[in-house]
């Protein structure tokens, strides 16, 4: 059994928020050594890419799909994350997939607000049974650009959220839940996680401080939800995450005892999970991965 379970109450809490907070879900002698491979290597083995989204800078990310067996692969399969997964989704989950985000000192690059929802419905979900979990690897702040959402607000349901920026109805919504139903920033200490719902909505803004913001984001479909044939739609918003159809159906997840990472039960803190480079050659009408610059 997991050493954290999640209780009635944070269950309730979830379902009505749309999102939740633990403390120390991970200690610090499990961070620990995933911090000290970051500050040695912040471009993740040059896998970093950026995501050009609502702001002219790009944000920097990663992907992958597959967990190998270092903390980067292991911290999605955990055994206390996935039965925390599997409470919220009652269901079996498996990894849709997993990806740094990386906020360097002084990044001003912003991720507007959106629900993930928006992207996934167009890999053939029939429903939005699906959660993301962030876990800090180092301090996310007001000030570095934690997370920022909008409790409750999955359960306005699927927006149409097609270009954003320009989108009216979309706007008067987001404006509309922000006066009705606030905004909170998430800020977490490293070892913290926030999970949500995928169709809460959230964004974060820019890095004004002088230090690195990390958290891996691994987010989970529940096994009855694996996509259907016939519903793919243009899914502009993922296209360049280079992820198949095949890739994306039920897994069998194989979890991690929570003593792993403790007992330094790993091959290294990310050399040994393969990262997915971007798909090449999209239109600027699609979110797309570009180089970071240096």
């Amino acid at each position: 059994m997991s050493v954290y379970q999640l209780s009635k109450n944070q269950i309730a809490r979830f379902n009505d928020e749309g999102y939740l907070i633990i403390r120390n879900f991970y200690s610090l002698a499990e961070i620990e050594p995933l911090q000290k491979a970051l500050a040695d290597d912040p471009s993740i083995n040059g896998s970093l890419y950026g995501m050009n989204g609502d702001s002219e800078v790009p944000h920097p990310i990663n992907i992958w799909n597959k967990c190998g067996d270092d903390i980067a692969g292991m911290i999605p399969r955990m055994e206390r994350t996935i039965d925390a997964t599997e409470a919220l989704l009652d269901d079996e989950c498996y990894h849709w997939h997993s990806k740094f985000v990386v906020k360097r000192p002084k990044c001003p690059a912003i991720i507007g607000w959106h629900q993930d929802y928006a992207s996934w419905y167009d890999d053939g979900l029939l429903y939005p049974n699906m959660l993301s979990i962030g876990t800090a690897i180092t301090a996310a702040t007001k000030e570095n650009g934690c997370t920022q959402v909008i409790p409750g607000s999955h359960k306005m349901g699927l927006l149409d959220d097609g270009a954003r920026s320009k989108n009216k109805t979309f706007t008067a919504r987001l404006k509309h839940a922000k006066e009705k139903l606030g905004i909170v920033y998430c800020e977490l200490d490293p070892g913290d996680v926030m999970i949500f719902h995928c169709n809460l909505l959230h964004g974060a803004d820019g890095n004004t401080t002088d230090q690195t913001r990390a958290i891996i984001f691994s987010s989970y479909n529940a096994r009855g939800n694996a996509p259907i044939t016939g519903t793919q739609g243009i899914n502009k918003e993922g296209e360049f995450l280079n992820i198949s159809r095949e890739q994306r159906q039920y897994c069998k997840l194989e979890k991690v005892p929570d003593d792993a990472l403790i007992k330094g039960q790993y091959k290294s803190a990310f050399n040994h999970t393969k990262f997915i480079p971007p798909k090449a050659g999209l239109d600027d009408s699609f979110t797309r991965g570009v180089k970071l610059s240096t």
